[in-house]
């Protein structure tokens, strides 16, 4: 049972190299914000002045910015944003879902 285990570990590992890199950042968001928090990675492994973009599950453009890959970043998006973004930067990408019940819910 434990080799098992091993060996599915260590395939897990194997195919993890072959998806998509993530971004280097933990995100959070509040209604017409997107904070993301660099990790120290970012800034690292980072080009200079690369552009963040934020898109909705239809692949709309929310937001371009230039990423200062350090500390935390505010990203101006919708306030009524809701559901799964991608969040990318260069050839990474990371997807991160706002909550449906975000925000008081009368009409603007």
């Amino acid at each position: 049972m434990k080799n098992l285990i091993k060996m599915l570990a260590v395939a897990g590992l194997m195919t993890a190299g072959v998806a998509q890199a993530s971004v280097p950042a933990d995100f959070t968001a509040t209604p017409g914000v997107l904070f993301v928090n660099w990790q120290a990675s970012a800034a690292i492994d980072g080009k200079a002045n690369p552009m963040l973009e934020v898109r909705d599950e239809s692949g709309d453009l929310l937001a371009s910015v230039h990423a200062s890959l350090m500390g935390t970043q505010q990203v101006r998006i919708p306030s009524r944003a809701q559901g799964n973004l991608t969040v990318s930067l260069g050839s990474q990408s990371s997807d991160y879902r706002i909550p449906f019940g975000l925000g008081d819910g009368r009409q603007r």
